[in-house]
């Protein structure tokens, strides 16, 4: 089968979401997959990159992949009738693209809801919405009110246009479940770790002269991510030191925790070096803010934690809680909650999370990749 997959991210770039995850399995499975990146608005456009201005371009990956890297989006990608415009021309592009490989029929696959109005262009296409978070509340909670409005009409188009939807946590289903002509599949998030060899890992030359305990994050420091709770378990154990891997975002107000000395900041690393920083940790933890977005996400993050035995300690998350493996979680409803649980993990030295090898495994790609098609399968009366 050709599937068209829209899925945004950068194929080659950072770590991968569930969308290159999802992508990459179609094509080792025999399908031939095209892949969309995304793209940026022409008045945003710099060097760094790859998007034309006017020209879509593909680059093949392997037999059954080619990334399809679109032209830049005209101003204002987020009004309605500017982006109808610009869908159509990517249509065409893509079309172009698929000609020379002789592909007329595909299944499309999308993840941006802005694209959603291309769908109504694609009448005997198989057409499926697999939404990873309650994008509309995220503009929202930023109080624009204008992007807020206009997500939630491409979220509706979206649902309403499309053969099947899937959704990456319970609560965006108990939301959007009516605008849905098909019952909606939760897949959540999970993580690529295989059975895991603890001798093999070593200690990062970084945190050599680092002391333990090592309280760690993984990931982007951004808005959601509850600052003040990171500043009073920060301010309060001066003798744990707390590892943050990944980058900071500008909406994050990193001053607050960076000005304490317990605190490193790692930054950035290749993905081929996490498992080794994930394996020193002692501690693992998920302070997301408490709002109604971050109750309908599932952060990839947790799953990689527990995949390597840790203990992770969380901020209450509605979807992550009705998820099989939140019993393995220890939930917090205030600071203080958080930062007692901290210190009797860290008092009692237990360091190892002993989450059954079964319930790991369910939260691998690998088997949610399944557990999805066959649902898809049997919903659609599809061999994918």
């Amino acid at each position: 089968m050709n599937i068209v997959f829209y899925g945004g991210h950068r194929w080659e770039q950072g770590a991968w979401f569930r969308k290159q995850q999802f992508a990459d399995r179609f094509a080792k499975r025999g399908h031939k997959v095209y892949y969309i990146e995304d793209s940026i608005s022409i008045t945003r456009k710099n060097k760094n990159h790859t998007n034309k201005y006017f020209q879509t371009y593909s680059k093949r990956i392997n037999e059954n992949l080619t990334v399809i890297v679109p032209s830049a989006f005209f101003p204002f990608p987020k009004n309605k009738n500017i982006r109808h415009l610009y869908n159509t021309k990517l249509l065409r592009d893509i079309k172009k693209i698929l000609k020379k490989d002789a592909v007329n029929d595909f299944l499309f696959w999308f993840n941006r809801l802005e694209f959603s109005t291309i769908l109504t262009k694609l009448d005997s296409t198989i057409k499926i919405v697999d939404l990873c978070d309650d994008i509309p509340f995220y503009a929202k909670l930023a109080g624009d009110e204008k992007s807020f409005e206009a997500m939630k009409y491409f979220l509706q188009y979206a649902l309403t246009n499309s053969t099947a939807g899937i959704v990456s946590a319970v609560k965006i289903k108990e939301k959007y479940q009516h605008f849905a002509k098909n019952e909606l599949i939760v897949i959540p998030n999970g993580h690529d770790i295989k059975h895991v060899n603890f001798d093999k890992f070593q200690l990062p030359d970084n945190l050599k002269n680092i002391k333990r305990p090592f309280i760690g994050f993984l990931g982007t420091l951004f808005h959601f991510i509850d600052a003040e709770l990171l500043e009073f378990i920060i301010s309060k154990r001066p003798e744990y030191s707390f590892i943050f891997l990944g980058g900071v975002q500008k909406n994050f107000p990193v001053e607050k925790i960076n000005k304490y000395k317990n605190v490193h900041l790692v930054g950035k690393v290749p993905k081929h070096e996490v498992p080794n920083y994930l394996n020193a940790f002692d501690i693992c933890l998920n302070p997301f803010v408490t709002h109604e977005v971050n109750d309908s996400v599932n952060p990839v993050k947790v799953f990689e934690y527990l995949a390597m035995s840790k203990h992770v300690v969380s901020t209450k998350m509605y979807s992550l809680m009705k998820e099989d493996i939140g019993r393995y979680i220890k939930f917090a409803d205030t600071k203080e909650q958080f930062l007692e649980i901290l210190d009797d993990l860290i008092a009692n030295n237990n360091f190892k999370n002993n989450v059954p090898q079964s319930v790991i495994d369910a939260y691998h790609w690998d088997n949610l990749f399944l557990k999805m098609v066959n649902q898809l399968n049997e919903q659609l009366g599809l061999e994918l």
